[in-house]
């Protein structure tokens, strides 16, 4: 029990996870049928793939964030992301960790693997070089894009960007600019957030998300490096040289759950502090 706490717990430290409440405990009638099944990663902008069928791909998610402190002092990060989709709907994301300075330079990856016709994932961490296997079922209340939607209220502005493309990859933009009142999220006086998303309809994913949020600056996910083959299948195996685990359904931070990402905090919510 103690090995098993701590293979869940390295799992929910690497990676920032998403309730699925009832995830193992679906009726037939949701075993059944694999559309609405969704596949979390790890994009500062939530880059949420779905298990689209007869539609594969494979690319480099490429995570770029750029922020400015009060004091002046520039940020700038940049992660990257193996992200997969085979034929039947299936998902891989592979994810380098980066180790602490003064570590040495092997590298770990971190792996989730989605498979929509058998309703499962396995979130597979190289600590301890384990995939904890579990149930799962959409989300209520995700959403694959806000700014996909009209907006809503005198405070939102939605703007139709037409067509482009991107990495030779058709596009369709939107872009959503809402004003945070004055007192939503203790805000002493409005401020404004822009997002702009350019959707593939062929591939149903965000093929470029960019959030500028004076919380949390300017973010942009962008999927580089796209082929439209049908990926190796052996991406979506267990990875060689480690083991499966199946808890029983524990609660609280160590539930087995889908993988998520930094949150893209909705206007109405203010974010923790960094």
């Amino acid at each position: 029990m103690k090995r098993l706490a701590l293979i869940l717990l390295a799992a929910a430290i690497v990676v920032t996870m998403i309730a699925v409440p009832g995830a193992c405990g679906q009726s037939a009638s949701e075993r059944s049928a694999p559309q609405g099944v969704t596949a979390f990663g790890f994009g500062p902008a939530g880059s949420v793939i779905s298990t689209k069928q007869h539609a594969p791909f494979s690319a480099v998610l490429v995570e770029q964030m750029e922020q400015t402190l009060n004091d002046g002092i520039d940020i700038a990060r940049e992660n990257q992301e193996v992200v997969m989709r085979d034929g039947m709907g299936r998902i891989y994301r592979g994810r380098q960790m980066k180790r602490p300075a003064g570590k040495e330079n092997a590298s770990l990856m971190q792996i989730t693997i989605t498979d929509p016709v058998r309703h499962l994932q396995y979130l597979c961490t190289p600590i301890m070089k384990v995939c904890t296997k579990m149930g799962y079922r959409m989300p209520p209340g995700i959403r694959q894009s806000r700014a996909a939607e009209p907006g809503k209220g005198k405070d939102v502005t939605v703007e139709d960007l037409g067509s482009s493309s991107i990495g030779g990859i058709d596009v369709e933009g939107k872009r959503v600019t809402r004003v945070i009142p004055e007192g939503s999220v203790g805000n002493d006086r409005p401020f404004t957030t822009i997002e702009e998303v350019w959707r593939s309809k062929e591939l149903d994913v965000d093929v470029q998300l960019k959030r500028n949020d004076p919380r949390m600056g300017m973010r942009t996910t962008t999927m580089t490096e796209v082929s439209l083959s049908e990926p190796d299948p052996k991406y979506f195996q267990i990875p060689e040289g480690y083991h499966v685990v199946e808890p029983k359904r524990p609660t609280g931070a160590l539930a087995p759950l889908p993988a998520g990402g930094e949150t893209s905090y909705p206007p109405e919510i203010a974010p923790p502090n960094h």
